[in-house]
């Protein structure tokens, strides 16, 4: 009987710290290389190195995160869904403010075309605020099934419930409003674009007036491009964020060359390439190279904007939410076969 107590107890206290050994038996410097691999913009390899530390701990939430985060830079939707789906969801983390991992699915599902299954991921989203990048990836959804009532109740209700980064901070509905619009032009609903332009244009003033940014991009998608070069300018004298920045001349950019002033528009090109500082988020690789080549589309120089984007994506630039195949302003390229070989979604 002693024996037998002692056994239960030993497999007791080796069930317990199960988790604590695999992780200390796992290679510091694996984890050293999947993160080293991400930040170099080596997808593929941090999204593969990542997977295999996932593998080792099946309840470490972070790792399954990476893994099929870095799938979805590599341009691999069906990968990083294969692996983000094997999580098991008794495993997540109690009392989390927010999941980032679940828009993940969400926006792999959309990179697959399957919006219903992206629809399905939010109604099971049960934490208390909602994950900015997983509402974007919904109202993209809706649009590309045509749901426009659904739109537009959904859009309320996260203008009302609010919406959060990945530090848990609530974000202003200007984050929504660019997606949207910019989703409505991919689709070519020209008369539903010109409703959420307004509405974005009417967020923006009643919000406050130093919100230079986003009225010059509400502006931009009502295709107002004389108020909207004005009002770029003033946004562009303030910002502060290289990020944000190269947005905006980009803007200004293909405004002035849908205004017909082209060498203003090539002149902007000059002033993105002469930036020093870069984003510090993942869309930093080639980002540049991006934002010249939506000018380059604009001026109608599209052979030239597909060897930009090919240099850019050589830069390691990320395929993410508003790139190449899900940016409006790129649809002039589409059906191009350099172009669609470029963006062509890989196994």
């Amino acid at each position: 009987m002693i024996k037998f107590s002692f056994f239960i107890s030993c497999f007791f206290l080796i069930t317990c710290d199960a988790n604590q050994y695999r992780t200390e038996t796992i290679d510091k410097s694996a984890i050293t290389a999947a993160t080293t691999a991400s930040k170099n913009g080596e997808w593929l390899k941090a999204a593969r190195l990542y997977e295999q530390l996932y593998l080792q701990e099946l309840d470490k939430e972070e790792w399954n995160y990476q893994a099929g985060t870095n799938y979805l830079r590599a341009n691999k939707p069906k990968k990083a869904l294969a692996v983000l789906n094997t999580f098991n969801k008794k495993q997540q983390t109690p009392k989390q403010d927010f999941n980032g991992r679940i828009a993940r699915i969400a926006k792999a599902y959309y990179k697959t075309g399957d919006f219903k299954k992206a629809e399905k991921v939010v109604e099971n989203y049960s934490y208390p605020k909602m994950y900015r990048g997983l509402a974007r990836e919904h109202l993209k959804a809706l649009i590309q099934s045509n749901k426009i009532a659904d739109l537009a109740t959904y859009f309320a209700k996260y203008q009302q419930i609010g919406i959060y980064d990945d530090k848990g901070k609530k974000t202003n509905s200007g984050f929504l409003f660019r997606a949207i619009c910019n989703e409505l032009l991919l689709v070519g609903n020209a008369n539903l674009l010109a409703v959420y332009a307004e509405k974005y244009n009417q967020w923006v003033n009643q919000r406050q007036a130093v919100d230079k940014r986003n009225l010059a991009i509400a502006h931009f998608y009502q295709n107002d491009y004389s108020l909207a070069i004005n009002n770029l300018k003033e946004a562009i004298a303030v910002e502060k964020s290289p990020r944000h920045l190269m947005e905006l001349r980009g803007l200004l950019g293909v405004s002035y060359a849908k205004n017909k002033a082209f060498e203003k528009a090539a002149s902007q090109i000059q002033k993105i390439q002469s930036m020093e500082t870069l984003p510090t988020r993942h869309d930093a690789f080639g980002a540049k190279l991006y934002h010249q080549a939506r000018i380059e589309v604009a001026l109608n120089q599209r052979e030239k904007a597909i060897h930009t984007l090919k240099k850019a994506v050589i830069a390691k630039a990320a395929f993410w939410s508003n790139r190449f195949k899900e940016d409006g302003l790129m649809k002039e390229l589409f059906g191009d076969a350099n172009f669609e070989k470029l963006v062509e979604v890989k196994e």
